[in-house]
């Protein structure tokens, strides 16, 4: 690793998160399933979190995560990578007024983690040990100096629809070719099954919007649903229908920031079958209720997104 490299890309991103994360804990970007932490005394979380596959960047302080049996430990210049849905017990060991704890955190879309398994299947590195859902390693500089890029490019429209996308593949590719992606997945599961998966995956974006169950996804993949269920969840990361789930809140957040619609009838208009649990799956994904966390959001993000 280049550390001259890596401290500069640290720097110019803890200075762009600490101006986003203006306010004490979580705050969440416009772009989908990319936040930022901060928070100025240690504090332990008083409920468990399920977390979706996804990388989370120390960028000043110190934090131990519960995950599952294991517990590990991550502070500046090191990151956690979630290859698997999981649920987390987080406690922030490190901060204070003076140097709060910052971190960002951005899901890793699992469309996207399934394309790339299928295109760097031959050239992963082979795992050196019994592959395990999380893996703490020192942040790659080109992931920091990605990160730095991305950030400004989720700020205006037009770079959301065609900068921001291609540098998150940029962050997924590095990361798939590091020993991490040993660690979170059997190479010969995904060479074996992810075509299959990547069907499936895109049969749940099509029709989200409508009744769909693991019969139907294995039937179109010709794989039992029991297996289906198994091999989805150990190359995507999560269970076919929290994949479906998220799918429908990611739209369905969508739609609500584009403004003019009630949640109930977002709730109608993404698949789910009232409005009472379209918020409640809601105020668990995103931390408030559809009306409340459109407020919130617009007065954290500057007037031009």
């Amino acid at each position: 690793m280049n550390t001259d490299a890596a401290s500069t890309s640290l720097a110019r991103l803890r200075a762009m998160v600490a101006a986003r994360a203006v306010n004490e804990g979580r705050t969440d970007a416009v772009w989908p399933g990319l936040r930022y932490y901060r928070f100025s005394a240690p504090i332990r979380h008083d409920k468990t979190q399920t977390l979706a596959p996804g990388i989370v960047v120390v960028l000043q302080g110190r934090k131990s995560a519960r995950l599952g049996a294991s517990t590990l430990a991550y502070d500046e210049m090191s990151c956690l990578v979630l290859g698997a849905e999981t649920r987390c017990d987080g406690t922030v060991v490190d901060a204070s007024p003076g140097q709060p704890y910052l971190a960002i955190h951005m899901d890793l879309p699992p469309d996207l983690l399934v394309k790339t398994f299928i295109a760097l299947a031959d050239a992963a590195p082979s795992p050196t040990a019994a592959p395990t859902p999380n893996y703490v390693a020192p942040v790659d500089e080109r992931v920091l100096d990605a990160f730095t890029r991305l950030l400004p490019a989720t700020d205006q429209a037009i770079d959301r629809a065609t900068i921001a996308p291609l540098i998150v593949e940029e962050i997924i590719v590095r990361l798939l070719r590091s020993e991490a992606a040993g660690a979170i997945r059997d190479a010969a599961t995904v060479k074996r099954a992810a075509a299959r998966i990547q069907k499936a995956v895109q049969l749940i974006q099509q029709h989200f919007r409508r009744p769909l169950d693991i019969a139907e996804l294995a039937a179109a993949v010709a794989m039992s649903p029991s297996h289906f269920a198994h091999t989805f969840r150990e190359v995507a990361g999560l269970a076919p229908m929290h994949f479906l789930r998220n799918t429908r809140l990611d739209e369905a957040r969508v739609l609500l920031l584009a403004g003019g619609r009630r949640p109930g009838e977002v709730a109608a208009m993404t698949g789910f079958d009232s409005a009472a649990h379209f918020t409640r799956e809601f105020k668990r994904r995103y931390g408030a209720p559809p009306a409340q966390y459109v407020r919130q959001l617009a007065s954290q993000q500057p007037q031009s997104i």
